[in-house]
């Protein structure tokens, strides 16, 4: 007789419930995993996409990702700790994550849909099944706002985004968390009537006057710190907007063109490997363009733990220039996991009453 197996399963509105969209405990979370990548607590394999063509029809005709990895932090657990981060992850997950860009206008449904799969460390069997939706857009936010913690001007005042649909929203909110002093945001969308109810309705939860720009220009002229959230099939960005000192997250992949990081004093990733694999950033793109050496390249990891340097004066140029990461969707997904089952949410599913019952009923 086998063992019965059950799975905690959260839906988008359970992960809502258990602190999903919280950006402190997202940014903490993220931070974590930055931590363990910086210390090599991790095993991150290059996602598998499917595609309908090059890269660049990622923004046209979609894709489908998914993004396997383990994080530990067993050896770590008291610096963890000191540093607010929660703690160990020791454990293994998986996001799917399929994108079509029509979906919105035709359908009415996000572009983006997802779930996560987090293993019992033990068994390796699934112990939790969830939405991965808010997981994935908290986690992009939070990670730039954990690298602006790092790497913008402490002092910043002036923050300029372009785009201003979901991903503007976590943007805007990771990074404010990450640069306190910051006391408005110009935001440009190609839609004035999104950036104008992004304004009205990010405000308040920001703690920030939201301006709305005529242009990406107007945006980038005289911001202490940049985000660039759009779906951009061409870049657009020159490099005479950068304020000196500027602070750029760029979080999508055709806003700014290679020639623009001759400018940029310091070009920060997430994983420059998984960065290589990926094959659309802008950091891929000069350094395969020659614009840029490749040794100009430093993890973020390696600046959260000391093992690099970061920002060494106030008048440097930063790129952070993420690809996304499965270990933040983990550990990000893993601190919503744990909220759920301390605050009894979700619902617990059956995965098998007996694992072996099926072999006696093969048949022709």
């Amino acid at each position: 007789m086998g063992k019965r197996w059950e799975f905690l399963y959260l839906s988008q509105e359970d992960c809502m419930a258990a602190g999903g969209t919280n950006m402190d405990g997202a940014m903490r979370a993220v931070e974590r995993s930055f931590f363990l990548h910086g210390k090599g607590e991790f095993i991150q394999p290059g996602k598998p996409v499917i595609r309908w063509g090059g890269p660049e029809t990622e923004e046209t005709t979609g894709r489908i990702m998914s993004m396997p990895s383990w994080l530990g932090g067993e050896p770590y657990k008291e610096e963890l700790e000191k540093r607010g981060l929660f703690g160990p992850v020791n454990t293994a997950g998986i996001k799917f994550i399929p994108a079509r860009p029509w979906n919105p206008q035709k359908y009415g449904l996000p572009r983006a849909s997802a779930l996560i799969i987090i293993v019992d460390p033990e068994t390796l069997i699934p112990s939790c099944v969830m939405d991965g939706a808010i997981v994935s857009a908290m986690r992009t936010g939070a990670a730039a706002g954990v690298a602006a913690k790092h790497l913008a001007n402490p002092d910043s005042k002036m923050m300029g985004l372009v785009g201003a649909s979901v991903q503007g929203r976590t943007q805007i909110m990771g990074i404010k968390k990450g640069v306190s002093s910051l006391e408005k945001c110009k935001v440009f969308d190609i839609n004035r009537q999104t950036a104008e109810t992004f304004a009205r309705e990010m405000t308040k939860c920001s703690q920030m006057k939201i301006d709305v720009v005529g242009s990406a220009e107007a945006a980038f002229r005289d911001a202490d710190v940049v985000g660039t959230v759009t779906i951009a099939s061409a870049p657009y960005v020159k490099s005479e907007w950068y304020k000196e000192g500027a602070f750029h997250a760029e979080s999508s992949f055709w806003d700014t063109p290679p020639e623009a990081l001759r400018v940029i004093d310091l070009i920060v990733v997430d994983d420059w490997d998984q960065v290589k694999h990926h094959g659309v950033d802008v950091s891929y793109r000069a350094v395969r363009e020659g614009v840029i050496e490749e040794n100009r390249i430093t993890n973020l990891g390696e600046i959260v733990v000391g093992k690099k340097k970061g920002r060494t004066d106030k008048q440097q140029r930063i790129l952070f220039n993420p690809i996304g990461l499965g270990i933040h969707d983990l550990s990000e997904a893993f601190r919503v996991f744990q909220n759920a089952k301390q605050m009894q949410i979700g619902r617990k599913i059956v995965l098998f009453e007996d694992p072996d019952a099926w072999l006696t009923k093969i048949h022709l």
